[in-house]
């Protein structure tokens, strides 16, 4: 199983972030069914940039710092994400990410995935 390392977009599941495939970072984009007009479960994956790993992995970790506080009901639940003390960091990181974080189309993969929220884990199959 590989570990996901960040959740940036998630409605009714994981849709973009950063996991490994293989041991590797990816950034993985949920694929949109348009027969369906939703979500299914395969994703496109493409090896991330080290310099945007590192941002995004800064993001994530102002995100999980909100969180625990909020679990801890230091804070309201909104607005959510960014502790004062993050602000102005999490804006300079949001604007190097830009519109950075998404598959290449010139290289990725399409496979289906399988999330344990338990275990922050992913499996990837041949989709």
């Amino acid at each position: 199983m590989d570990r996901i390392l960040a959740v940036h977009d998630y409605y009714d599941g994981p849709r973009l972030g950063i996991a490994e495939w293989n041991g590797v970072p990816h950034i993985y984009e949920a694929e949109f069914d348009h027969s369906t007009d939703e979500y299914g479960d395969t994703y496109f994956l493409s090896p991330v940039d080290p310099s945007l790993l590192g941002l995004v992995m800064e993001d994530w970790g102002i995100w999980v710092r909100w969180e625990a506080a909020r679990k801890r009901n230091e804070v309201a639940a909104e607005p959510h994400g960014i502790l004062a003390i993050d602000a102005e960091r999490s804006a300079v990181v949001k604007a190097a990410i830009g519109d950075r974080l998404k598959s290449d189309p010139l290289n990725r993969s399409r496979l289906r995935a399988r999330f344990n929220h338990g275990t922050e884990g992913v499996i990837w199959e041949e989709a």
